[in-house]
């Protein structure tokens, strides 16, 4: 049996080869994916099963191309996993560059994951997030 981490981390890694299909299989059958963030973005919504989660990655791959996409820290308590992280892209629509900082919250039961919340700040086009400190 897996950590939770490693699984999540499994997931990443998935995600990050474009192995779509693999990412899918660690999610559970009946996972609910629920993405927070602006109403402007398509990919902010609920999604149910993983056929739901394929919608999700159908939207991903036609409004976005990722140059860089980092998740930077784990907080793992008990069956649950948090994730801090950041990505920048462009909008395919719109040519415009974006950066992302997110959180990504993780519960896992039997390895699979069952629930993935989402909780993005999005900028776009010359709109940039805070600095921060190293």
């Amino acid at each position: 049996m897996m950590s939770p981490v490693d699984i999540v981390k499994n997931v990443y890694d998935s995600f990050s080869k474009g192995d779509l299909e693999g990412f899918i299989q660690m999610c559970d059958e009946n996972i609910e994916w629920v993405v927070n963030g602006p109403a402007s973005l398509e990919k902010c919504q609920s999604y149910r099963g993983r056929e739901g989660v394929r919608q999700f990655l159908d939207i991903l791959e036609r409004t976005w191309t990722f140059r860089s996409f980092s998740a930077n820290q784990y907080i793992h308590d008990g069956d649950s996993v948090v994730v801090l992280g950041d990505e920048t892209g462009d909008d395919k629509a719109t040519n415009q560059p974006f950066e992302n900082r997110w959180a990504h919250v993780f519960d896992i039961k039997d390895d699979k994951v069952i629930r993935f919340r989402e909780f993005l700040c999005h900028w776009s086009g010359n709109e940039h997030p805070p600095k921060m400190s190293k």
